[in-house]
């Protein structure tokens, strides 16, 4: 009777009816709204559980959040951890560029008289077209093209990557005289485009609303020092 009783005991045992609840493992990440992707399935914010894997099974965590690298991690079935956390680094890229509402996109301004003259019904914008191009070899090695008679400049890109990112950020300028004798105005673009590493070597870039810290001031610069923005 006892051997038969071992034996049940035994077989109930081996079919997990007896063997208790599985082991949980608990995963944490910073910050808080950071998800947490098991085995490629989206399992929280900031907190996850998995059931502890066999031996020769494993488990593939990847965290991501905006603004921070995503970690990639794998928890194998012989690790005896009950619990794994992690805390994300901020994206380099975030950290040195600022947020633009006014990249990618042209923007008139009214030329200051002091920068221009008009004779004979022809306008003469020597004096702004020499401004403009001192205020952007500030931020720009040098001039990729510049016609004054056609009334265009345009830098050429400059590139730019940052510690602790995968993006790389490229920048230019692009200016367009559309003065009239009634109106004495240029159109402006600050080009802003960004790639991660890969996709910059094949020239893959696609714009984005931020702009390098170091370029933030020739924004302000383009909008007051030449004359003012119009609403054209």
């Amino acid at each position: 009777m006892n051997r038969l009783l071992l034996l049940l005991l035994t077989i109930i045992m081996s079919n997990g009816v007896y063997a208790g609840k599985p082991k949980v493992v608990a995963v944490t990440a910073e910050p808080k709204e950071a998800a947490i992707y098991l085995n490629n399935e989206l399992e929280g914010y900031g907190y996850a559980e998995f059931t502890h894997p066999k031996k020769n099974q494993v488990v593939v965590i990847r965290i991501e959040c905006p603004e921070h690298k995503t970690v990639n991690s794998k928890y194998y079935g012989d690790d005896k951890r009950e619990a794994v956390s992690f805390k994300l680094q901020q994206d380099g890229f975030y950290r040195s560029s600022a947020a633009s509402g006014i990249v990618n996109k042209y923007f008139t301004i009214d030329i200051d008289p002091l920068y221009y003259s008009i004779e004979n019904n022809k306008v003469n914008v020597e004096p702004a077209w020499k401004l403009l191009h001192q205020i952007l070899l500030n931020y720009f090695d040098e001039i990729g093209s510049t016609d004054i008679y056609g009334g265009y400049v345009q830098t050429p890109w400059k590139y730019k990557s940052f510690p602790l990112s995968e993006h790389q950020i490229r920048n230019r300028v692009t200016i367009r005289d559309i003065s009239t004798p009634k109106k004495v105005a240029f159109q402006i673009k600050v080009s802003s485009e960004t790639a991660g590493a890969m996709a910059a070597k094949h020239g893959e870039f696609t714009e984005v609303d931020r702009i390098p810290k170091e370029l933030e001031p020739i924004l302000e610069e383009l909008q007051t020092r030449i004359g003012k923005v119009s609403n054209l």
